[in-house]
């Protein structure tokens, strides 16, 4: 009868580690790495395009006419800070006042980072990005809340 029990328990323990694994499955990676394309026609047919992806030349047509947008150039602005081997390539940044970081996971860990008294990302993936504007003069601390030791920085907002 003990060897019932421990046999039952045993299942019962596999069973449940087996719907745990396919939850972790199921969540959603954020972010692809691929800015949408804001696209809003004026009153003259014209496109004007917000957030233009890097290296987008393409021809869009709008009623019959023509518009082109050029994206080649390098948006300003932005800095990008990867994380690999459990360690940032920049750890503590000054940016303008109007910048966007752009943290991307390079790593098989995931991350979930904490900007204190701002934002909190979603848990990022191997190849997800997570972004944030920074519109306030201050100081910021952030954190990895799953690697608080070793994925640490601060921006500073001038």
């Amino acid at each position: 009868m003990d060897k019932k029990i421990i046999v039952l328990f045993l299942i019962l323990g596999i069973i449940l580690s087996g719907c745990q694994i396919a939850e972790k499955q199921t969540e959603e990676p954020v972010g692809t790495g691929e800015e949408e394309l804001n696209e809003t026609e004026g009153e003259t047919g014209e496109i004007n395009a917000t957030e233009p992806e890097e290296g987008l030349n393409e021809t869009i047509e709008t009623e019959g006419e023509t518009g082109e947008i050029n994206a080649t150039e390098p948006e300003e602005n932005i800095l990008t800070i990867e994380i690999d081997h459990l360690t940032l390539s920049q750890k503590d940044v000054v940016i303008e006042k109007g910048t966007t970081i752009v943290w991307e996971n390079k790593e098989s860990n995931k991350h979930k980072l904490t900007i204190y008294g701002l934002v909190q990302s979603p848990i990022l993936y191997q190849g997800d990005l997570f972004n944030y504007t920074f519109n306030e003069v201050g100081e910021y601390i952030y954190i990895c809340a799953i690697f608080k030791k070793q994925i640490r920085g601060t921006i500073t907002v001038e």
